[in-house]
């Protein structure tokens, strides 16, 4: 097999060439909470949202930062006036979305300690429709989860050792690294601390029971240094680039999303959502081969355990202590509880543990490709043979996803805003209004135009939560005024005045068949329509984008 740095070289073409291929949307964090921010610290212009505000400072800047570092570097070499401004941000997530492919195959290497299982590990990581999909979007959850299965490889999982070893005496393991790591991801989504928080116990808690007060006390000591550190750089970035006021973003965090519970005002779910919804969405087809995975280790580990434990203490050691594979099916059934018992629950949340999962979909196609019997003795052409078929049943499945939700399923609020931003450089468009859901489109990241800087010439419905909201009367947002009676809306905000273009969803003419009478006799016609979707939730997001034009 080819060295790492060719297979990194590999995997860095490949996602490159996947993140020329998204053409769609799919969360509004994607540019709302990343490109918006960093282009607004790179250029002085771009949308900031409600978390961005110095009075709420929920979000550390750090994550945006990075696309602000490349905007910077495009500007600095003239290049911020090319198409590269618009893809450049995809092309650098798809080197984190590379390594998150390489260090998914390492880690299957020090978990089974067999390249073969590594092999169909990272196999089943390039072949994942989940991966295809979003592992090259700018989201924090894409970076959070390559970040997580960078550190879990060099995590030191406590280990049953015999008294002339250590726990930790995996040459891959490095604590301060891993812990580095760990922090940075917190940084970027407070949430990632579920992962840690039950990794550092288990670690602690085996110190304490091997009495190892050493180790104990060098954990500890990372912890307390690295953690500050960490939050002390964070605040200083947020401080300098963009809140110029001192913000601590994971208390404000958890104070609003936990403790007060505003996340609730983006939706909630059931506790069993992320078991209906979740893991069959992100896993579908790789279902059956964690599942077969996970039951072929946990039954390796036993049979180990059994053969090699000696007492009674031995087997308690061997209890306190599983194996590095079964802490990791421990971490991924922890975070899966924790995760559900919160309110508001979206598939990529549970984006960390794809990565950590796919070693087990290797493990089961490494030994259902290789398992011999009386009945069915392996050959080498039954084992090209059953290795071809599992292939072929990945891309079966997944590759249709892939095509689909990277290619086709809401593309068209994307394609608007190609299309718009060539216009405005063109100078056909003075002013835009959107009457749309909030965040339905990307923004000023996507226009890349000085003269569209500000709500005068391009704004949207917005939908900030009840922040500080009281009394009796439920709370609506704009989003909830303007579809609850349009035509009052458009006549109480004067819409039609000035705007040169405005955009709308099919769904609204189908929905409030008054409002296609009020565009025309506010000179508004249709000029272009996009394709956006055949189905959608939200019903107001239904059909076509159209462009209107005041004539």
């Amino acid at each position: 097999m080819p060295n790492q740095g060719a297979i990194l070289l590999a995997l860095i073409a490949f996602r490159a060439f996947n993140a020329t291929l998204v053409k769609t949307y799919f969360s509004p964090d994607e540019y709302w909470q990343a490109l918006e921010v960093g282009h607004r610290i790179a250029f002085g212009y771009g949308y900031l949202t409600w978390e961005w505000r110095s009075d709420i400072g929920l979000r550390s800047v750090l994550h945006p930062s990075i696309f602000a570092a490349l905007y910077k570097a495009l500007a600095w070499s003239g290049l911020d006036r090319t198409h590269l401004v618009i893809v450049g941000p995809r092309l650098l997530q798809a080197v984190f979305a590379a390594l998150a492919d390489l260090y998914t195959f390492k880690f299957a290497r020090r978990l089974f300690k067999n390249q073969a299982v590594a092999q169909w590990a990272l196999l089943f990581s390039v072949l994942s429709w989940w991966n295809f999909f979003c592992s090259t979007r700018t989201l924090a959850n894409s970076l959070e989860a390559s970040l997580t299965i960078v550190a879990l490889y060099y995590w030191p999982f406590p280990q049953s050792t015999t008294s002339k070893q250590r726990a930790n005496d995996d040459p891959a393991s490095s604590l301060p690294l891993a812990l580095a790591l760990a922090f940075l991801t917190c940084l970027f989504r407070p949430t990632a601390a579920i992962v840690w928080i039950f990794l550092g116990s288990v670690l602690l808690l085996h110190h304490l029971q091997t009495r190892n007060m050493v180790m104990f006390a060098k954990t500890i000591a990372w912890v307390a240094f690295l953690g500050p550190l960490a939050v002390a750089c964070s605040a200083y970035a947020d401080f300098h680039l963009l809140y110029h006021e001192w913000v601590w973003t994971p208390v404000n965090f958890v104070r609003l999303n936990v403790i007060e519970g505003i996340s609730h005002a983006y939706g909630t779910s059931p506790w069993h959502w992320y078991l209906s919804q979740g893991i069959p969405i992100l896993f579908t087809i790789y279902i059956p081969f964690v599942l077969h995975g996970a039951w072929k280790s946990l039954s390796s580990s036993s049979s180990s355990s059994s053969s090699s434990s000696s007492g009674r203490v031995s087997s308690t050691f061997w209890t306190l202590t599983p194996s590095p594979s079964t802490q990791v099916l421990h971490l991924s059934l922890w975070t899966l509880v924790v995760y559900s018992l919160l309110t508001h629950k979206e598939w990529r949340f549970l984006y960390p543990i794809l990565y950590p999962l796919l070693p087990f979909a290797g493990y089961s196609a490494y030994t259902w490709t290789t398992t011999t019997t009386a009945a069915s003795p392996t050959t080498a052409n039954s084992k090209r043979q059953r290795s071809l078929l599992v292939i072929l049943l990945l891309v079966a499945v997944g590759g249709p996803m892939a095509w689909y939700t990277t290619m086709v399923h809401q593309r068209g609020v994307v394609d608007v805003m190609d299309w718009l931003r060539q216009e405005m450089h063109a100078g056909h468009v003075s002013s835009l209004g959107v009457l749309m859901p909030c965040h339905s489109t990307p923004w000023t990241s996507s226009i890349h135009h000085t003269g569209f800087v500000d709500q005068s010439q391009m704004w949207f419905i917005t939908c900030e939560p009840p922040l500080g909201h009281k009394g009796p009367v439920p709370y609506q947002d704009e989003s909830d005024m303007f579809y609850k009676d349009p035509v009052s809306f458009m006549d109480q905000h004067d819409i039609g005045q000035s705007e040169s273009h405005l955009l709308i969803f099919e769904a609204l003419w189908d929905v409030v068949p008054e409002t296609k009478t009020w565009f025309v006799d506010h000179g508004y016609k249709e000029c272009k329509r996009f394709f956006n979707s055949h189905f959608h939730d939200d019903h107001r997001r239904r059909g076509d984008v159209i462009v209107l034009c005041k004539s």
